[in-house]
């Protein structure tokens, strides 16, 4: 699918990939729902962007609240829009201590990375589905191919995520719904500012986007970036546990 003149909506816009995915889109005539928490930011964005003859509308929730999505669902669908792409971006990081378990942290990152995708496609999905096309993308993480160091929140959610995508494509096999699944490695973005050890390979957010755009036209299933960090993943899934233990344990290296 060309991304020319469609209708697209995007959760996690105010920063990040998100929002470099709204500023790339919206050169080319498509017109945009946003979703953030981020009144501010959204409104800046908004403002920013070319505009679009029906006009760009954003939506300030959290797309870990159930209620919220269900609302911002219902005023699309009551509006008579038409989606013609779902971009389920948003996400949040954080640690993980094995000795000290914040469950109020591991909780957050379940529900936005994993519930905050799910919830839009349950009130979505309808509406395209009578269509017969369109295009359903996730934001997951190479992270979620295996566990990673102090990130077993975060890497649990995206695996989740991995695997409800893989299983509603085949559901949908024969309906011409497109489910892709993103797969980034390290991108600079606010989230990742905060991180303290190397981050190997990392790429700007733009870079990012236009790799994901590029992907989604071209109809792949799996948007994976970038290269070395793809294969070491890859190839990571196929080592034996303890093998993938030793060499995990040293991965992550403090920053200096």
């Amino acid at each position: 699918m060309l991304l020319k003149q469609k209708t697209i909506l995007i959760t996690g816009a105010s920063s990040g990939i998100g929002e470099a995915l709204a500023r790339q889109l919206a050169t080319a005539q498509n017109r945009l729902l946003l979703v953030a928490r981020r009144e501010e930011l959204l409104e800046q964005l908004v403002s920013q962007l070319p505009p679009h003859p029906q006009g760009h509308r954003f939506f300030v929730g959290d797309v870990a609240d159930a209620d919220r999505v269900r609302q911002i669902c219902g005023q699309i669908l009551e509006a008579g829009i038409t989606l013609d792409v779902l971009i389920l971006n948003a996400g949040v990081g954080g640690g993980f201590q094995a000795m000290d378990i914040d469950l109020d942290s591991f909780r957050r990152q379940i529900e936005v990375n994993f519930f905050g995708a799910v919830y839009f496609i349950k009130y979505l999905i309808p509406s395209m589905l009578m269509r017969g096309e369109g295009i359903i993308a996730v934001n997951g993480s190479l992270a979620g191919y295996r566990g990673v160091p102090k990130a077993a929140a975060y890497s649990s959610a995206k695996g989740a995520l991995m695997n409800f995508i893989e299983s509603l494509r085949i559901d949908l096999h024969s309906s011409h719904l497109q489910c892709t699944l993103i797969s980034p490695g390290f991108v600079k973005t606010p989230m990742t500012d905060l991180n303290d050890y190397v981050m190997p390979f990392m790429i700007s957010a733009d870079k990012a986007a236009r790799i994901i755009l590029r992907g989604l036209e071209c109809g792949k299933s799996e948007i994976a970036f970038p290269l070395p960090l793809v294969l070491a993943a890859k190839i990571g899934r196929l080592l034996p546990n303890k093998l993938y233990t030793r060499m995990m344990q040293s991965s992550r290296k403090v920053k200096r």
